[in-house]
C-alpha cells in the first residue's frame, strides 16, 4: 500500500464527509420517502423503515467521522504561522460533539427499526422523541462550532474561501437562533426545519472547497 499524506486524506474527508451524510438524507427523506408522519412534532405516528433506509440511515454518521479528521487535520495547517488557532479547536470541540449527538441520535434510531425482539409497545416513539431531542441540543452545539470554525478559517483564507467562510459563521448562527427556538417550543419546528437541509448543503459545499483546497497543499 502507497503512502498518503495527512493533507490529502484530511482533504478527502472534508470532501466526502457531509456531502455524502447530506446526499444519503436526501436519497433517504426525498427518494425513498420518510418513515414517520408528516407532522414533525407527532412521534405517535410510526412506519417501520425498510431495509435499505436503515442501511442508508446508518452511513451519513459514518461519513462524519471523516468530515471531523479532515477538521483535525485543517486545523493542525494553522498551527504554524496562522491565525486564531485556540478559536479553530474550541470550534472543533463545538462540531465534535454535534456530531456524537448524531451519532447517538443515528444509534436510537436504528433501535425503532430492529426487529425480532420484545418490547412493550409504544417504544418507538420513545425512541425517537429521545433521538429528536438529543439531536436538536446538540445541533445548538454543533453550530455554534461551525460558526466559530468558519470565522477562524475566514482569518486564514484569502477570496472566495474567506467570503465563503463568513456566509458559513451567519448560517452558524441562524442556526443557533432557530435551534434554541426549536428546543424551547416545538410548535415552531413545521415551519423552521426547513433551515436544516438548507444549511446541511451550505455546509457540505463549504467543506468540499476546503477539502479540495487542502488537498492541493499534499
Amino acid at each position: 500500500m502507497g503512502n498518503i499524506s495527512a493533507n490529502k486524506l484530511g482533504g478527502i474527508g472534508l470532501i466526502i464527509g457531509p456531502g455524502l451524510a447530506t446526499l444519503l438524507y436526501l436519497v433517504i427523506f426525498v427518494a425513498l420517502g420518510d418513515a414517520g408522519s408528516g407532522n414533525p412534532t407527532d412521534f405517535t405516528e410510526f412506519t417501520r423503515q425498510s431495509s435499505l433506509e436503515g442501511f442508508l440511515g446508518l452511513l451519513p454518521g459514518i461519513s462524519l467521522v471523516f468530515f471531523f479528521y479532515g477538521l483535525v487535520v485543517l486545523g493542525n495547517n494553522f498551527k504554524n504561522g496562522g491565525n486564531n488557532e485556540p478559536l479553530y479547536r474550541l470550534g472543533l470541540s463545538g462540531v465534535f460533539f454535534g456530531i456524537l449527538g448524531i451519532l447517538i441520535a443515528t444509534s436510537l434510531g436504528a433501535g425503532v427499526n430492529l426487529e425480532g425482539i420484545t418490547v412493550d409497545e409504544g417504544y418507538e416513539s420513545v425512541l425517537n422523541l429521545a433521538a429528536g431531542s438529543i439531536q436538536t441540543y446538540m445541533g445548538i452545539i454543533f453550530s455554534i462550532g461551525a460558526t466559530l470554525l468558519a470565522l477562524a478559517v475566514s482569518s486564514n483564507k484569502d477570496g472566495g474561501l474567506k467570503i465563503f467562510a463568513y456566509v458559513v459563521a451567519l448560517v452558524g448562527v441562524i442556526n443557533v437562533v432557530v435551534g434554541f427556538i426549536n428546543i424551547l417550543d416545538a410548535s415552531t419546528w413545521e415551519t423552521t426545519f426547513i433551515v436544516t437541509p438548507i444549511s446541511y448543503l451550505i455546509y457540505s459545499v463549504w467543506s468540499v472547497t476546503l477539502g479540495l483546497d487542502l488537498v492541493k497543499k499534499s
